[in-house]
């Protein structure tokens, strides 16, 4: 008779999808400890602070461990550039001082979140080029080359894996080293329906990195989260910041992904607005759409 339910038992198990066994999760805050390594994924500086702000506010004040890394250091953005220094025809030195002004901004930002310089990581790799380095120069024999600041490799003392440029293959061995070094137990990253190409193409880099260490490592797989930040007038359609309330974007294209709500403290939400405000570069171009982030909650994608 026990055999004959043990047959039962493995038959219907068998019936059940793959992912119905692995229950998603319903909050983000039984994550939260103070064991927990969390690494955001910012494609640029203002990133991490517009979607993740709260979230390392809550992880610092647990007693948790987080790491900033910025792929790019938003060197590529010529109406910024163009704002910022009251000319019409930049060169490539104006966007290589833009790209130092923004790093200093990130600091700024990230130390306003409770971040020590130590924490944050810049990788240096080309603003508005991360598509190209993951459709073409995945592992191309020529670099790519930035066409803002002419550069095809990061700042000598930003790289990690010594002679890094700018391929594909290149970005996803740093991205891999600063895995292998922290040891997350949580990434967040922007997600693949972002409509900023740097922002999709940082997701399939940092789910390439994770992919390839998971294969050496099975053991250590961190929970991944996503934060939305482009997507067409979302979220100053719904209005202003200042504590109102976050919800989903209308229209988005998977409409049965499960969106998680993160509800920030009146504290969390004013170092979040000091954190923004920090970024004067990005504030004079779109200050509007950056406060709009300033609400009363953070809204996350669980990518499992």
């Amino acid at each position: 008779m026990f055999q004959v339910f043990l047959m039962l038992f493995f038959a219907l198990a068998a019936l059940v999808p793959a992912g119905a066994q692995t229950e998603k999760p319903q909050a983000i805050e039984p994550l939260i400890s103070n064991t927990t390594h969390l690494i955001v994924f910012s494609p640029h500086p203002d990133d991490e602070s517009l979607g993740a702000g709260g979230l390392i506010q809550r992880v610092l004040e647990a007693g948790g461990k987080v790491k900033v890394v910025f792929i790019t250091s938003g060197d590529g953005f010529p109406e910024g550039v163009e704002r910022e220094n009251h000319i019409s025809h930049p060169t490539s030195k104006d966007y290589r001082k833009y790209g130092v002004e923004r790093r200093m901004e990130a600091l700024k930002a990230t130390a306003a979140l409770g971040l020590k310089e130590r924490d944050v990581i810049f990788l240096g790799f080309p603003d508005g080029g991360l598509t190209y380095l993951r459709l073409k120069f995945r592992a191309h024999p020529l670099a790519y080359r930035s066409p803002f600041t002419r550069a095809n490799h990061p700042p000598v003392f930003e790289c990690i894996v010594p002679d890094t440029e700018y391929t594909g293959r290149d970005l996803i061995r740093e991205i891999k080293e600063v895995i292998a070094d922290f040891r997350p137990d949580l990434v967040v990253t922007t997600p693949p329906e972002d409509r900023h190409p740097d922002h999709n193409s940082t997701y399939y880099f940092v789910k390439e990195a994770l992919r390839n260490w998971n294969t050496r490592h099975p053991d250590l797989k961190p929970r991944v989260f996503t934060f939305l930040i482009h997507f067409g007038q979302w979220p100053i359609a719904q209005g202003s910041g200042t504590g109102s309330h976050l919800d989903p974007p209308d229209g988005f294209p998977d409409k049965k992904r499960q969106w998680i709500s993160l509800q920030l403290t009146p504290e969390e939400m004013e170092s979040k607005r000091k954190a923004i405000m920090a970024y004067h570069s990005q504030i004079l171009v779109m200050g509007r759409f950056l406060l709009s982030f300033a609400r009363s909650n953070e809204l996350w994608m669980p990518d499992d």
